[in-house]
């Protein structure tokens, strides 16, 4: 993905005619690269990011140089990472519904609680039970189960539960009258996945539900703070990953994606990594390029740019700031891991 990021901003670098003088994964020290063109090439070895250097960033006076170019050039060449972030994850989710997307095929009815003196407790029934069967019809829906008890008033039905491993046969008699808030049979009961398979589409619908997966996450990530703050959302959840959390992270996705021989766990991290860098890349920080981004919006408010003096020392000073945020962050990858489950039913 940081590749993808990186070969976003160059092809606008190229398109826009201003020259590029690195293309480079990862940061010094260097491991090894090649020049074509005008352009170096080059793998590092602190694998936790990468750039394109282009000439003359913040000197305007520079023939070819990313700071003559003009405002809509500069603006595309700085969002052209993210927005070829968007692209892959749009197409990596459309590949992981072309080879299967996991879908609940089937449902399950768990009793969550039971009422005092209600049939299912004179019946034996216990909180956790998983309903399978009453009255000799199938219980996958909370609908199912209203439906078969307001159907049988006063008339004896046998109920079968699953509890552990074991089936359990059971009598209830759903009542003809039960107090406010009970129900004929007394519980309050919970629905859930029971079976999940992968199911593949063609390929134009793929294509658009590979659209909206991404456009339905984009929207999620840019709300999760807001949300965290309202207590909608666990803000533990919000923690950051550095290069070894995300290594940690591929590693079991990997792991889970060759025991379930299920494409599913990597692209839906490569996707979901697309998208959150995406994101990351356009927050109005000094270093990133929603930081260069914010200086041309006070560029065309002031209608005169901010001395590049003045703003490489800033893009400077952010930057620096990331990289030590990268190290902290890196520190509790390694002393508390994020654990994250891609288990597959």
């Amino acid at each position: 993905m940081v590749f993808v990021h990186e070969l976003g901003h160059f092809l606008f670098a190229k398109a826009a005619g201003v020259r590029v003088d690195e293309f480079a994964i990862g940061f010094p020290p260097r491991l090894f690269g090649f020049k074509r063109g005008e352009t170096t090439y080059t793998l590092n070895a602190i694998l936790a990011g990468g750039y394109v250097r282009m000439l003359g960033e913040d000197d305007p006076s520079e023939p070819r140089s990313f700071a003559q170019a003009s405002r809509v050039w500069r603006i595309l060449i700085l969002a052209g990472g993210s927005a070829m972030n968007l692209a892959a994850a749009v197409a990596i989710f459309a590949a992981a519904h072309l080879m299967g997307w996991p879908t609940v095929t089937q449902f399950q009815v768990q009793i969550v609680r039971i009422a005092a003196n209600s049939p299912t407790e004179q019946a034996g029934v216990r909180p956790g039970d998983i309903v399978l069967r009453l009255g000799g019809q199938p219980i996958e829906r909370v609908a199912d189960l209203s439906s078969v008890t307001r159907l049988s008033l006063g008339a004896p039905l046998r109920l079968e539960v699953r509890r552990d491993s074991a089936i359990v046969p059971l009598d209830v008699t759903p009542r003809r009258e039960w107090p406010t808030g009970e129900g004929p049979i007394g519980v309050e009961v919970r629905e859930s996945p029971a079976r999940v398979e992968p199911v593949a589409y063609g390929l134009a619908e793929s294509a658009r539900r590979g659209a909206a997966h991404t456009l339905r996450l984009t929207e999620l990530m840019v709300t999760l703070p807001v949300l965290a703050v309202r207590g909608l959302f666990p803000a533990e959840l919000l923690r950051p990953v550095g290069p070894v959390g995300l290594f940690q992270a591929t590693s079991q996705a990997a792991a889970e994606t060759v025991r379930s021989g299920w494409a599913y766990p990597l692209l839906a991290l490569a996707g979901t990594l697309g998208v959150g860098l995406a994101i990351a890349n356009l927050l109005p920080i000094p270093g990133l390029d929603g930081g260069r981004l914010l200086f041309i919006a006070l560029e065309i408010v002031r209608r005169r740019r901010v001395s590049p003096e003045r703003e490489g020392l800033i893009h400077m000073i952010g930057m620096s700031v990331l990289l030590a945020l990268v190290i902290v962050i890196t520190y509790f990858d390694v002393f508390s891991p994020v654990d994250l489950d891609f288990s597959l039913p």
